[in-house]
């Protein structure tokens, strides 16, 4: 790369990186939130890190930790790691492929930077390079972080039961994986938009390979453990038979090979690390020889990432008119139209706004509603189904109880996880909004609530398919859904906090708040209620005892959030 363009694009990254941290000090609540990850980052993960790298070789396990076979532990530790890596490349993956990057490219880079005689190739590589880095650390720190909370059980378990077989230093070997990965995710972008623009139609082929292979990928897991199972009901199929069976290794390659890098430490350095590093590897070469083939085009890929970059700034300026009409581009190519009934009843109050929100969401993504919703409303009854036909034995009705409000569970946590985008869509609306004779605390409650009618549709169509299923449980079903209703109304509040904090997507350090917090402020919220509908299932408490319990704790979390966020709300500004 010219070392002209590297020494401009450090010095800019390294400007709009001390921006966003002076920003971020000029909040308060913000500056307390950023020093409290800062410090987790240095003081824990950092640490820990460098005692598997110096500390290893002399650590002993206690007598205590071989409770369970090292086997068992390994297996246990492959699951949540593999699990939570297959998770993130989906998320990383697809939405790269889905839509342009348009925080890698600004504005003032077309101004300035693109009229000079620095060379376009050299431009987009450095781009890439320098601020694609940026946000390659920021999200392997969120990774570090799942894995030792989510995960985090297990490892410990696994660091405990059995001491490292591998040199120290082969844990470098996971964040070298990690940034192909993410570097490819970046290069396939920029190269997808670059044929774009140059007239080759690729982006629909590309989302719907990835799409089939996340499908693929859960039907083989989910069908050889299925296979497995029915020949031992009593016990927990392995995770090494389910995914060492050949077509699934096949299939999860890529994932395999991030997860045995992680636990290298244990596992030693096996066939999929060194595929994994040759297929992360191809796919940033394939990426870089897309840009060197197309590179006349790359000014015109640039100049229309940052109209897509300042499109987004300029809905702070005007964020109806910006709101509106992405909206009624998007509108113009869907299937589905809006019932003429459901657009001549115009609700009057505080409820218009939720009524805006739902009719704007069915005309933008009326294909996506029904997808979420058939989703949302046929996961629980498949594994009640599922189970009912597997198991015989005395316990199958809280194994189905279990399986209903886990699956619920799990789908309202993510249906929350994904609501921070749209929140601060909604946050740039506030300074319209805001003129009008309503609440602030009524505002809160409506425009949290989007989301959560899709949540309860669902509910009414689950309730009846399980209710088909195991007529004599309609009860437990009905309650059960409705404790989920709740919860994923204390979830929504939970991530309307977190973007009230911070509403801006595209600012480095409030990103950086917002993956490090959503999970553990979701979780706080949402615990007290988790745990008593769990200990309503395990306890065999009367129904309407374990889901009144549930209820007010769900509700107390959410009037306490409420009650937060109004207060927020109210000195909130959408350019602070």
């Amino acid at each position: 790369m010219d070392r002209t363009v590297l020494r401009v694009l450090v010095y800019l990254s390294a400007r709009v990186l001390i921006n966003s941290f002076q920003r971020a000090f000029s909040n308060p609540l913000r500056a307390m939130l950023i020093l409290f990850v800062l410090a987790l980052v240095l003081c824990g993960w950092g640490g820990s890190i460098l005692g598997i790298i110096v500390g290893s070789s002399v650590r002993t396990p206690p007598p205590t930790a071989l409770s369970r076979p090292p086997e068992q532990v390994l297996d246990s530790s492959i699951v949540s790691v593999f699990l939570i890596h297959w998770l993130y490349v989906v998320f990383t993956l697809v939405p790269a492929v889905w839509r342009s990057p348009h925080i890698l490219v600004v504005e003032s880079d077309v101004h300035y930077l693109f009229t000079t005689p620095l060379k376009p190739l050299a431009l987009f590589r450095g781009i890439i390079l320098i601020r694609g880095l940026l946000g390659a650390i920021a999200f392997l720190l969120l990774l570090i972080f799942y894995l030792f909370t989510i995960g985090g059980a297990s490892l410990r378990s696994l660091m405990q039961a059995q001491l490292p077989t591998e040199s120290p230093w082969l844990i470098l070997l996971y964040p070298l994986m990690y940034l192909l990965m993410f570097a490819t995710a970046v290069l396939g972008s920029i190269a997808i938009e670059t044929l774009e623009v140059a007239g080759r139609s690729v982006r629909k082929w590309w989302v719907r390979g990835l799409i089939g292979w996340v499908v693929l990928s859960l039907l083989l897991v989910v069908g050889r453990f299925i296979y497995l199972q029915r020949g031992m009901p009593q016990t927990i199929v392995p995770a090494h038979e389910v995914l060492d069976w050949l077509p699934v290794y096949l299939v999860l390659l890529p994932v395999r090979a991030l997860a045995d890098a992680a636990l290298v430490l244990y596992t030693g350095f096996t066939p999929a690390i060194g595929v994994g590093l040759l297929f992360w590897l191809g796919g940033v070469l394939l990426g870089n020889a897309v840009l060197v083939r197309h590179q006349r085009w790359l000014y015109e890929v640039g100049a229309f990432l940052a109209r897509g970059a300042s499109l987004a700034r300029s809905a702070q300026q005007d964020p109806l008119g910006t709101y509106l009409r992405r909206k009624a581009e998007a509108a113009a190519h869907k299937l589905f139209k809006t019932p003429a009934l459901l657009q001549r009843w115009t609700p009057r109050g505080v409820w218009a706004l939720l009524w805006r929100d739902l009719l704007i969401s069915w005309r933008a993504s009326s294909i996506g509603n029904l997808i979420t919703i058939a989703f949302i409303a046929g996961a629980p009854a498949a594994f009640v189904l599922w189970i009912s036909l597997l198991r015989a034995d005395a316990n199958v009705v809280v194994a189905m109880r279990f399986a209903y409000a886990s699956t619920q569970a799990v789908l309202a946590f993510f249906l929350a996880f994904s609501a921070y985008y749209g929140i601060a869509d909604m946050l740039r609306r506030v300074d319209w909004q805001k003129p009008l004779p309503f609440d602030s605390r009524a505002v809160v409650i409506v425009e949290s609530l989007p989301l959560v009618v899709l949540f309860a549709i669902a509910q009414v169509i689950t309730v009846g398919l399980t209710t088909l299923i195991v007529p004599r449980e309609w009860l437990f079903w009905l309650l059960s859904s409705l404790v989920a209703l709740s919860w994923a109304s204390a979830l929504q509040m939970a991530m309307f906090w977190i973007a009230l904090v911070n509403p801006d997507p595209h600012d480095y350090t409030q990103r950086l708040i917002t993956g490090v917090m959503s999970v553990p402020l979701l979780t706080i919220t949402g615990g007290p209620g988790l745990a008593f509908w769990m200990l309503w299932i395990g306890a065999g408490w009367h129904p309407l005892v374990g889901a009144g319990l549930t209820l007010a704790a769900n509700l107390f979390a959410s009037m306490v959030m409420t009650a937060i966020n109004s207060a927020l709300y109210e000195r909130f500004s959408p350019v602070d």
